[in-house]
């Protein structure tokens, strides 16, 4: 093990690895020619991949402020990641859709996730990856 993780609670070990990844992520999709894109925007284009949200539940689940989430969605907006759309029962709250390049970076990123998953796989064997994966699929903390 890294002499430098080796001092880590457990916490801060996965925070590590969970840092690292996301950025061999982001900064691979950048050496393929695409624009950057932030870990909180990535994150905004995964959520609403999966439903679609307004930016108030988009700033809730990401833990970042309104006005945060706000700057975000316009940035991505503006770069065509995503339409921003009002809400008729509430022109405040403003839906999220993605777009075509949105899906694209979805769809994208998930395929080099998968190809660092199977890197982890070929590092770590598959049972410790089967192993790995069903833990930190368990809720640990109830509250």
């Amino acid at each position: 093990m890294n002499s430098d993780f080796q001092s880590l609670n457990i916490i801060d070990l996965i925070s590590e690895k969970h840092a690292k990844l996301r950025r061999l992520v982001i900064e691979t999709w950048i050496k393929m020619g695409e624009e950057r894109v932030s870990d909180t925007e990535s994150y905004m284009l995964a959520l609403i991949e999966k439903n679609e949200l307004t930016v108030a539940q988009t700033a809730r689940i990401i833990g970042i402020s309104r006005q945060g989430a706000h700057k975000s969605a316009k940035s991505l907006a503006e770069r065509g990641y995503i339409i921003i759309e009002n809400q008729d029962t509430n022109a405040r709250d403003k839906l999220l859709y993605l777009t075509e390049k949105g899906m694209r970076f979805c769809k994208e990123t998930l395929i080099l996730k998968e190809k660092f998953e199977d890197e982890i796989i070929n590092s770590i064997g598959e049972d410790n990856f089967k192993i790995l994966k069903d833990c930190l699929s368990k809720e640990w903390i109830k509250k």
